[in-house]
């Protein structure tokens, strides 16, 4: 089964005094809650102009691998582990809102707030909970545990626990 991006348009979505972060996460939000309500999901939100390839490139990548995993030493990569991890995401059950933290940890919080020039978090990949494995391991930037890293159970079927990808225009 072929993945099929759902695309969404998000006005809001622009580097101002005034940017508005519920209204961006309410806008993919409302595509979670549409799509995948009552499933236990790890969502990964990643920042496409930060990647080595155009968009849409990108997007053809990971609907035919199922990662964004391309290039093992990119150098835009933040190495903040001590272990193997294929993603970092946020494990929940789609029940309510939930892209709002991770909006604010690109975005509010350090060290990422802190990047020059700032990027959109306009590609959602939306994975099967029960296909990744959750990794424990030592966050070297802020040293202490971490939760939020997975490896894929079944490294050769990646495309198999990923269940959508939602892309802001």
């Amino acid at each position: 089964m072929s993945i099929k991006p759902k695309y969404i348009a998000c006005q809001d979505y622009r580097f101002s005094n005034n940017l508005n972060l519920n209204k961006v996460a309410s806008n993919i939000d409302s595509v979670l809650l549409e799509n995948f309500r009552g499933q236990n999901i790890v969502l990964r939100g990643i920042q496409s102009e930060k990647h080595n390839l155009p968009k849409d490139e990108l997007i053809q990548l990971i609907v035919e691998t199922g990662s964004d995993r391309y290039d093992l030493d990119n150098s835009n990569e933040v190495k903040v582990s001590d272990k193997d991890i294929d993603l970092f995401g946020l494990a929940c059950k789609v029940i309510a809102p939930i892209t709002l933290p991770i909006l604010e940890g690109f975005h509010k919080y350090k060290p990422k707030s802190l990047e020059r020039p700032q990027y959109r978090v306009d590609i959602w990949m939306i994975y099967d909970a029960s296909k990744l494995e959750n990794v424990e391991y030592s966050h070297s930037y802020y040293d202490a545990k971490a939760r939020d890293g997975y490896v894929f159970k079944n490294p050769q079927k990646k495309t198999e626990a990923l269940l959508g990808l939602i892309v802001i225009k």
